[in-house]
C-alpha cells in the first residue's frame, strides 16, 4: 500500500505562499528536487471566481518539501489561502491551493527546497504567470413591451407589461428579479424622462402602472449589472385626451 501523507499551510512570508509537508522516504541515492508542472499556466483568474491551481513536485531521499509562490514584482501583497492540500505520494509531491482576482496579475515564481532527514536542502524554480479575465456580459432584450390603453383619459392609469430575457446558448430565457425602468417622451419632444419602475418575476415578466398626463411613447429600459448588458424595449404609443 503506497504511503499517503496530507499537510496544511505552515506561513505566509514576504508576500509568498509557504507550504510544508513532511513524510518517510524510501531509500534514495542522492537527494533531489524537480518541480515537474504548474497546471494551469496561465493561470486564469475570472472576476468574482477562484481557479485551482496544482503544482507537482518530485523528489529522491526527501523527508520535507516546502512550496513557495511569489509574485516576480516589488509589490507587496498579502494572500488569502484557502484549504491549501498537500499529497505525498512517492517520489511525487501534489501541492494545491487557489488564486483569485485579489491576486497579483503577473508573473509568479514556484520555489520547491526538499529537505533530507540531515537537514540538507536543494532547491528548484519555475516561471508561471496569472491572468486576470473579465466575464464577459450575456446579451439581454426587452420583449413584448406595451403601454395600455392606447388611448386614455388624462389622470387615469396606463398599465405597462413585458419581459426581459436573457441569452443562453440558442436560446433566450427570462431573468428574474432585476429592475426595469419605464421612460415617457412626449409627443414633439426629444427627451425621455423615467416615470417609474418595475422588478422581473417569473420568466422575467413585470408590470407597472403611471398616470397619464399628454400624449406621447413610452419605453422599457433595463441598464444591465456585472453580469448582463443593457437593453432597451420598443416604443409604444398612447393618446391622452381630455373632457
Amino acid at each position: 500500500m503506497k504511503r499517503i501523507a496530507v499537510g496544511l499551510l505552515s506561513a505566509a512570508v514576504g508576500g509568498s505562499l509557504l507550504l510544508s509537508a513532511g513524510t518517510a522516504s524510501a531509500e534514495r541515492t542522492a537527494l533531489s528536487v524537480r518541480i515537474d508542472s504548474v497546471n494551469p499556466n496561465p493561470v486564469v483568474v475570472q472576476e468574482g471566481e477562484d481557479t485551482r491551481v496544482t503544482i507537482e513536485v518530485r523528489t529522491t531521499e526527501a523527508t520535507r518539501v516546502e512550496l513557495r509562490l511569489k509574485p516576480v514584482s516589488d509589490e507587496f501583497r498579502a494572500l488569502d489561502v484557502r484549504e491549501p492540500r498537500i499529497i505525498h505520494e512517492g517520489d511525487l509531491w501534489r501541492f494545491s491551493t487557489s488564486f483569485d482576482e485579489d491576486d497579483f496579475e503577473g508573473r509568479w515564481l514556484a520555489i520547491a527546497e526538499a529537505y533530507d532527514k540531515d537537514g540538507k536542502k536543494v532547491t528548484d524554480q519555475v516561471n508561471f504567470s496569472v491572468k486576470h479575465e473579465e466575464q464577459e456580459k450575456a446579451d439581454t432584450r426587452l420583449t413584448g413591451f406595451y403601454a395600455n390603453p392606447e388611448s386614455v383619459r388624462k389622470g387615469r392609469w396606463v398599465y405597462f407589461t413585458g419581459r426581459l430575457q436573457v441569452s443562453r446558448g440558442h436560446e433566450w430565457r427570462g431573468v428574474k428579479g432585476e429592475e426595469v425602468e419605464i421612460y415617457f417622451r412626449p409627443r414633439g419632444s426629444s427627451a425621455w424622462k423615467w416615470v417609474t419602475s418595475a422588478d422581473t418575476g417569473w420568466k422575467g415578466s413585470f408590470r407597472a402602472k403611471a398616470r397619464a398626463s399628454k400624449s406621447g411613447e413610452y419605453r422599457a429600459v433595463f441598464d444591465g449589472d456585472d453580469r448582463l448588458e443593457d437593453s432597451t424595449s420598443r416604443s409604444d404609443r398612447i393618446r391622452v385626451w381630455r373632457r
